[in-house]
């Protein structure tokens, strides 16, 4: 009767086999020891130090790599390596063979007789390899009551064989089974030669349609006249087309529905690499053909575009057009040949387009030199709308037909995978793309238009140099495309929106050499506020300083400028910034000949009024201030040159008033005799009307001869003094009626003869 392996019987208790004192790893001291099967369990290898357990193995997992004369003990447990040192050699060898001779575990048999591999598919094989394992396991039996009976007396001996006997009668009813399972297979399952043939061959016909499908599309039927395609009709095209695509799917991609392995696997076979090798020819000599027919027609048609205008240069765009998707297979998989082209067109049409804008910004010149100011702004207009419409319709057409902004490498080259992939890694790759693309659109409308900014920037600085607001028309003209107010706008079909515009960059570059010529004419004219009051000091009266009347002409020009659009914002800070310096400069200006009053009331009264034009918020503040250092200016001439012309009535009433501040009563002052009623009378008749009205001549003269023609003043002062002159008037007869009641003393005009007499000097003069 053959024995079972220990690890079957359930009865076994756990115990020691052997074991031997090793050292590991940092020399430290340690155990290891075999041990049996618990209650049938496998056998385990357990490490312990000091007593204390640190691992166990199962002993069907553990293989025994080295036993070294040396002590050296290495085992393999799964993918670790463990090696000790042990100097006792006995017990090494001891656990070396308990190592050596593991039992298999009732799981690890299970797992020898459940186990189906493919190759060894044929039912009799199979049957004949359980027949070798048994044996084994017969060996692995014998093997096992040698050491049972060697440790421990007979009855557990027999009990053993007892137990053993049992199991080995239940394996004899499960491998019954298994041959009769064998034996009454039928048809596919059976594995028999024949089925396995034919599934071979079966597998073996996909195999090849699929090699077939990928390498062997019909388009590539004759790949030595790929290159003698004509391209220039469109039967032609669509053939050419039709084959590069075929040749770019099979050079790209792969086997449909074939995994990663089995498509490398493919790829070793001979005849797969030596038909790869010939697409490969094929795909270099199609993409010679395309390049040279590209080439050709690139620089006939650069040689053929002689006129400067923009429809002359488009016309090429519709003969190109129908070549953009060979561009599109040149730049995927020739990129040299891609390249080239791209170096060709560039350099052919940048000549082109230079001639074009160069003779568009000459033009210009020639019709500024002649047409009157307000004209610049159209003939300016004329320029920008032709070179805009001309960059729009080259981006345009570059990005169709060059492919500027697709990322051809990244794009799967089978449909069904690009649909598949669209909305996840396809797009990703877009957008990680997308920041490229518009670089290279930028780099390629730079080199495709290299003067353009230079030309436009030097028509700039002419308009600037010869027309003193032509910075500012520019300015005007160039913000108002900037900010999308104007201009022609995109003409080709690819459809890019205006935030991707090159154009829009390169007129950014062009508004801010305007804006700073804009900004010299201005630093020009705060440089002039200074020579502006010394050039006033010169003439007999000081009148309206120049820079006043500076500001005025270019508020007017200004305003009709950005009228028709264009950023404000310069525009009010021009002003707010003129205008601050001009207040400080009159504020500091003096004449000798004319009151230091008098220039500030007629300046600041005029630059508020052109303030006040612009009506604009930013220029509140300072409007405010010029009406409030005009009113101090009219205040502080009237109070100096006025004064009381009746002055010692003036002085006689200031007495009357300190006595009846001290304590006297108003009715009782004229009884002294400092303020009787004798001496109001006789200062009274010294001002008689007649004198009254020369002294009131002899002022307006006065004030004639100081306040200018130009500042429009002279009625305003000579009205402002008739009030202070009322004032007093009223004043001083409320006095006299409040002191002398009833003694009959007036002055000597009412207050209707004093505005007669003004308004008859004012209009005698």
């Amino acid at each position: 009767m053959k024995l079972e392996e220990p690890g079957l019987f359930r009865e076994w208790e756990s115990r020691e086999v052997c074991g031997a004192d090793v050292v590991g790893a940092e020399e430290r001291r340690q155990r290891l020891c075999v041990f049996t099967g618990k209650g049938g369990d496998e056998g385990t290898l357990q490490l312990s130090e000091g007593g204390a357990q640190l691992k166990s193995w199962p002993l069907n997992s553990v293989r025994l790599i080295a036993d070294l004369p040396d002590g050296t003990l290495s085992i393999e447990v799964g993918t670790e390596t463990l090696t000790w040192r042990c100097t006792d050699e006995n017990a090494r060898r001891s656990l070396a063979r308990a190592l050596n001779n593991a039992p298999l575990g009732e799981a690890a048999l299970a797992a020898l007789l459940d186990d189906e591999e493919a190759e060894e598919a044929d039912a009799e094989q199979w049957v004949r390899r359980l027949g070798e394992r048994l044996a084994r396991l017969d060996a692995l039996n014998v093997a096992g009551m040698l050491a049972a009976a060697t440790e421990g007396g007979g009855a557990r001996l027999a009990e053993r064989l007892e137990a053993g006997g049992e199991a080995g009668a239940q394996l004899g009813t499960r491998l019954s089974k298994y041959e009769a399972a064998a034996r009454a297979a039928r048809g596919p399952a059976a594995r028999t030669d024949a089925a396995r043939a034919d599934a071979a061959s079966r597998a073996l016909l996909a195999h090849l349609q699929q090699i077939y499908h990928w390498l062997d599309a019909p388009p590539l039927k004759d790949l030595d006249s790929l290159s003698e395609i004509s391209l220039a009709t469109p039967e032609g095209r669509a053939r050419a087309l039709e084959a590069a695509e075929a040749l770019r799917t099979a050079l790209r991609g792969g086997p449909e529905g074939v995994s990663g392995a089995s498509e490398a696997a493919m790829r070793r076979l001979g005849a797969v690499r030596d038909r790869l090798r010939r697409l490969g020819r094929a795909r270099d000599q199609l993409a010679a053909a395309l390049a040279r027919h590209l080439n050709n027609a690139l620089i006939h048609l650069g040689n053929a575009a002689q006129e400067p205008a923009p429809a002359a240069h488009r016309a090429h765009h519709a003969d190109l057009l129908p070549y953009a998707p060979f561009m599109r297979w040149l730049k995927d998989m020739d990129e040299k040949a891609y390249d080239g082209l791209v170096k060709v067109y560039v350099g052919t049409w940048a000549r082109v387009h230079e001639r074009a804008v160069r003779a568009a910004c000459d033009n210009a010149r020639n019709a500024l030199a002649t047409a009157p100011p307000e004209r610049a702004d159209d003939i300016l207009d004329e320029v920008l709308n032709l070179v805009e419409e001309l960059c729009n319709a080259e981006q345009d057409f570059c990005t169709q037909f060059f492919y500027l902004d697709v990322d051809v490498k990244s794009e799967s080259s089978d449909g069904e995978r690009s649909e598949k992939s669209e909305g996840g890694e396809r797009g990703e790759a877009g957008r990680r793309g997308a920041g490229a693309g518009a670089g290279e659109t930028r780099r390629f409308m730079a080199e495709l238009f290299p003067t353009l900014e230079t030309e436009l920037v030097s028509l700039v600085g002419h308009l600037e140099r010869n027309e003193p607001y032509g910075a500012m028309r520019a300015l005007a003209c160039a913000g108002r495309r900037v900010l999308g107010e104007g201009g022609a706008g995109g003409g080709g079909g690819g459809g890019v929106g205006e935030e991707g515009r090159w154009w829009r960059a390169a007129l950014a570059a062009v508004a801010v050499a305007a804006k700073r010529g804009a900004d010299r004419a201005v630093a020009e004219r705060l440089a002039a506020l200074g020579d502006a009051v010394k050039q006033a000091a010169r003439r007999p009266r000081c009148g309206v300083l120049a820079f006043v009347h500076d500001l005025e002409a270019m508020a007017a020009v200004c305003e009709a400028i950005f009228a028709r659009g264009g950023r404000r914002a310069d525009l009010e800070r021009w002003y707010l910034t003129l205008g601050g310096a001009m207040v400080r400069t009159i504020q500091r200006a003096d004449h000798p000949r004319t009151p230091r009053a008098v220039v500030h009331m007629e300046n600041y009264h005029r630059l508020h009024a052109v303030i006040s034009s612009l009506r604009a918020p930013a220029l509140d503040a300072l409007r405010r201030e010029c009406k409030a250092r005009y009113a101090d200016a009219l205040r502080t001439y009237v109070t100096q040159y006025f004064g009381r012309p009746l002055d010692k009535l003036a002085q006689f009433f200031e007495g009357v008033a300190e006595a009846v501040a001290s304590g006297v009563r108003e009715d009782e002052v004229c009884y002294r005799a400092a303020f009787s009623k004798h001496e109001l009378r006789r200062l009274l008749a010294m001002y008689p009307a007649h004198e009254v009205r020369k002294s009131l001549h002899r002022l307006y003269r006065t004030v004639e001869k100081h306040v200018s023609e130009e500042g429009g003043l002279l009625q305003v002062v000579w009205r402002a003094m008739q009030e202070e002159f009322i004032a007093q008037h009223v004043a001083l007869q409320a006095r006299i009626a409040a002191c002398y009641p009833g003694a009959g003393l007036t002055l000597p005009l009412s207050t209707q003869d004093i505005l007669d007499a003004f308004s008859d000097i004012a209009r005698e003069h």
